[in-house]
Protein backbone atom coordinates (compact mmCIF):
# COMPACT_ATOMS: atom_id res chain seq x y z
CA UNK A 1 0.00 0.00 0.00
CA UNK A 2 1.34 3.59 -0.73
CA UNK A 3 2.46 5.98 2.14
CA UNK A 4 0.04 8.05 1.62
CA UNK A 5 -2.74 5.98 1.69
CA UNK A 6 -1.74 4.88 5.20
CA UNK A 7 -1.07 8.16 6.22
CA UNK A 8 -4.91 9.08 5.15
CA UNK A 9 -6.01 5.84 7.15
CA UNK A 10 -4.25 7.00 10.31
CA UNK A 11 -5.90 10.85 9.32
CA UNK A 12 -9.31 9.07 9.10
CA UNK A 13 -9.31 6.87 12.46
CA UNK A 14 -7.79 9.70 14.87
CA UNK A 15 -11.08 11.70 13.47
CA UNK A 16 -12.81 9.08 13.94
CA UNK A 17 -11.31 8.88 17.34
CA UNK A 18 -11.76 12.78 18.68
CA UNK A 19 -15.34 12.71 17.66
CA UNK A 20 -15.85 9.83 19.47
CA UNK A 21 -13.87 11.48 22.57
CA UNK A 22 -16.24 15.12 21.87
CA UNK A 23 -14.18 17.26 20.44
CA UNK A 24 -14.38 19.65 17.45
CA UNK A 25 -11.40 19.26 14.90
CA UNK A 26 -10.40 21.90 12.09
CA UNK A 27 -8.51 20.65 8.76
CA UNK A 28 -5.97 22.67 6.64
CA UNK A 29 -7.34 23.37 3.26
CA UNK A 30 -3.79 22.51 2.02
CA UNK A 31 -0.51 20.78 4.40
CA UNK A 32 2.22 22.69 4.29
CA UNK A 33 3.03 24.13 7.82
CA UNK A 34 3.39 20.86 9.38
CA UNK A 35 -0.25 21.55 11.12
CA UNK A 36 -2.66 18.02 10.33
CA UNK A 37 -5.15 19.24 12.21
CA UNK A 38 -6.38 22.10 14.49
CA UNK A 39 -8.29 20.71 17.89
CA UNK A 40 -10.73 22.92 19.91
CA UNK A 41 -10.10 21.40 23.77
CA UNK A 42 -13.43 21.67 26.43
CA UNK A 43 -11.76 24.55 27.50
CA UNK A 44 -11.76 26.48 24.27
CA UNK A 45 -7.73 26.15 23.86
CA UNK A 46 -6.82 25.85 20.29
CA UNK A 47 -3.73 22.79 19.61
CA UNK A 48 -2.28 22.16 16.60
CA UNK A 49 -2.06 18.30 16.02
CA UNK A 50 0.83 16.48 13.77
CA UNK A 51 -0.22 13.07 12.77
CA UNK A 52 1.97 10.26 12.33
CA UNK A 53 0.86 6.57 10.88
CA UNK A 54 3.40 3.69 12.09
CA UNK A 55 2.34 0.41 10.61
CA UNK A 56 5.09 -1.61 12.07
CA UNK A 57 7.81 -1.29 14.90
CA UNK A 58 11.66 -0.12 14.10
CA UNK A 59 12.70 -2.63 17.42
CA UNK A 60 10.84 -5.14 19.37
CA UNK A 61 8.43 -3.15 22.10
CA UNK A 62 8.08 0.29 21.54
CA UNK A 63 6.40 2.73 18.71
CA UNK A 64 9.17 4.92 17.68
CA UNK A 65 8.50 8.62 15.34
CA UNK A 66 11.20 10.69 14.01
CA UNK A 67 10.32 14.23 14.98
CA UNK A 68 13.14 16.17 14.38
CA UNK A 69 11.61 18.20 11.82
CA UNK A 70 9.11 19.58 13.84
CA UNK A 71 11.73 20.32 16.41
CA UNK A 72 12.88 24.17 17.16
CA UNK A 73 9.45 25.70 15.10
CA UNK A 74 7.23 26.15 17.50
CA UNK A 75 4.48 24.80 14.91
CA UNK A 76 2.91 21.25 16.92
CA UNK A 77 1.08 20.88 20.01
CA UNK A 78 0.52 17.51 19.94
CA UNK A 79 1.68 14.51 18.16
CA UNK A 80 -0.86 12.47 17.48
CA UNK A 81 0.12 8.62 16.38
CA UNK A 82 -1.84 5.72 15.00
CA UNK A 83 -0.02 2.22 14.86
CA UNK A 84 -1.84 0.73 12.15
CA UNK A 85 -1.28 -3.39 13.62
CA UNK A 86 -3.46 -2.55 16.41
CA UNK A 87 -5.38 0.35 15.75
CA UNK A 88 -4.68 2.31 18.65
CA UNK A 89 -3.94 6.29 19.28
CA UNK A 90 -1.62 8.05 21.41
CA UNK A 91 -1.87 11.67 21.81
CA UNK A 92 1.70 12.75 22.84
CA UNK A 93 2.37 16.88 24.12
CA UNK A 94 5.54 17.72 21.48
CA UNK A 95 7.92 18.77 23.75
CA UNK A 96 9.98 20.00 21.23
CA UNK A 97 12.27 16.61 21.25
CA UNK A 98 13.86 14.32 17.99
CA UNK A 99 11.86 11.64 18.20
CA UNK A 100 8.58 9.91 20.90
CA UNK A 101 9.49 6.23 21.68
CA UNK A 102 5.99 4.73 23.39
CA UNK A 103 6.43 1.15 24.90
CA UNK A 104 4.04 -1.05 24.32
CA UNK A 105 5.21 -3.75 26.21
CA UNK A 106 8.20 -4.58 28.67
CA UNK A 107 11.31 -4.66 26.99
CA UNK A 108 13.59 -7.37 27.19
CA UNK A 109 15.46 -6.20 29.74
CA UNK A 110 12.84 -4.97 31.49
CA UNK A 111 13.66 -1.54 32.15
CA UNK A 112 10.69 0.70 32.85
CA UNK A 113 12.65 3.64 34.26
CA UNK A 114 11.84 6.56 32.45
CA UNK A 115 9.95 4.65 29.57
CA UNK A 116 6.06 6.26 28.09
CA UNK A 117 4.19 3.70 27.55
CA UNK A 118 1.82 3.95 24.42
CA UNK A 119 -1.71 3.32 26.62
CA UNK A 120 -0.74 6.78 29.07
CA UNK A 121 -1.33 8.81 25.73
CA UNK A 122 -5.19 7.33 24.82
CA UNK A 123 -6.97 10.42 25.79
CA UNK A 124 -6.63 14.27 24.05
CA UNK A 125 -4.72 16.17 26.33
CA UNK A 126 -6.65 18.86 27.73
CA UNK A 127 -3.55 21.44 29.27
CA UNK A 128 -4.01 24.44 28.75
Amino acid sequence: MHSMMKGKMGELAIRRDLLSQGYNFYLPEVDVTQVDMIVETSIFAIKRVQIKTVTKLRRGTAVEVDTTKYKDKNRVDVVAIYYEPKDIIAYVPYENTHAISLALATGKNNQTKNRKWFYSYERFPEFA
